[in-house]
This record gives structure tokens, sequence and C-alpha cells, in this order.
């Protein structure tokens, strides 16, 4: 069985009907939820790739976040979470990224928006070459994956990036080429940047980076110094 399945938590009934009709239009298989005990037994019986969470159920405000919070804690990384928010704040979408969601999407809701974040998440699941679910734990396990990064800023003491895809705070990251080829850092803060539609990441660098990387980070900045 190849259908890729995605499960919605969300209070309106208009929402849910919206989502079902333009979901299944593509060829996913869909289920909603319109409460917290109906969604996390959907969770269990319908085994979804991909969950679309709003953050607002019934009078439980930001309750999202929470959900979240329990899916990662209990089921791991291995369901895609979209979150989807009336709030425009970065502050609202910067705590939904750090509870562990994938993205975002803003209501009311865009077809185009909504069916190119879950294609590009989605077009990455082949049932065949997939982990049993739930199978694998996810505390001491590897996973390593080749994304596009973009240098947005340099000072002496760290390094900012910029990627159209998230990053959680913590992760280890190797970049293979440039100047900084070879090296390792660690994402030590995840910012939303709405102008380039992406996040910006901050990598610190060590004593034994700072080192190595300060001859080539001091050319840099003498000739051309660094935006801010």
């Amino acid at each position: 069985m190849n259908e890729r399945r995605i499960l919605t938590i969300d209070d309106d009934a208009d929402i849910n009907n919206y989502l079902k009709v333009i979901l299944k239009k593509n060829s996913y298989a869909i289920e909603t939820a319109t409460s917290l005990e109906e969604f996390f037994k959907k969770i269990v019986s319908f085994k979804p790739h991909l969950c679309l969470v709003d953050l607002n159920i019934g009078d439980f405000n930001g309750v999202g976040f929470k959900i979240i919070e329990m899916m990662r804690r209990k089921i791991g990384n291995q369901i895609i979470i979209i979150i989807m928010s009336r709030r425009d704040s970065d502050e609202d979408i910067q705590l939904a990224l750090e509870c562990g969601a994938n993205d975002y999407i803003q209501k009311p809701l865009d077809n185009k928006i909504l069916m190119s974040k879950v294609d590009l998440y989605l077009e990455r699941f082949n049932e065949q070459n997939a982990f049993p679910f739930f199978a694998i734990p996810t505390g001491d396990l590897e996973c390593f994956f080749e994304l596009p990064l973009t240098i947005h800023s340099i000072t002496e003491e760290y390094i900012r990036v910029l990627s159209k895809n998230y990053i959680a705070k913590g992760t280890y990251i190797e970049i293979n080429n440039g100047f900084l080829a070879g090296h390792n850092f660690i994402i030590k803060e995840v910012t939303l940047d709405r102008e380039h539609g992406g996040y910006i990441f901050k990598i610190e660098l060590d004593e034994q980076e700072h080192a190595a990387l300060f001859p080539a980070i001091r050319k840099i900045l003498i000739e051309s110094p660094p935006i801010t």
C-alpha cells in the first residue's frame, strides 16, 4: 500500500471539509479529528505520515503546542507535523517549531501553499523503503540529510546560515563546500526569516574551529564587511 496518509485536527468543520476535498483531490488518504481524544486514537489506528495541527482547539487556547510536544515525546520524529494557525506572530511560530513542528501554514489556508508544503514533505516518503511504523527508537540514532545552505552573515564569533528547511536547535551539521568544508557545527539559535521564506541558523565557533577558520574569516571581513 503506497498511499500517503494525512491526519488533521481542527474543531472547525468547514476547515476539515476543505482539507478532505483538496487532499483527496491530490490523491492523499485523509482522516480528520475535532478533539484530542479522537486525534490520538486515529494516530494509532490510521498511522498517518503527516499531521496538520491547529494551534487552538475548542476552548483550549494554544493546545497545539502541547499536542506537538506530546507527539514528539511519545512517538518521536517519524510523523511530519505542520501547524495551522491564524496567529501571525513570529513568537508563536517560533515556539511551535521549537516544540517540534516541521513547518507552519497561515490561516486562511491557501491551496497552493498547502499543497506545496504537503507535497514537499511527503514526496520524500517511499513505502517500500520506509521503516516499520514507530518501530525504531529515536534517542541515540544518527540520521543524515543533505540540505542547501547559504551564508547569511559572518563575524569572528559566529556564522549565520540561511535555509528553506527547518533544522532544530542543537543539531550537528557539517558543511561540505567553500571555506567551511569539512567543519562540524552545532545549531545554537533558530530564527524565522519571513523576508527570504526560510530560517536563519546561528552557529558559534568553538576554540578549535575559531583557530582553524580565523584567517579565512578575517580575509572575508576585511574584503567585505558583514551584513547584520
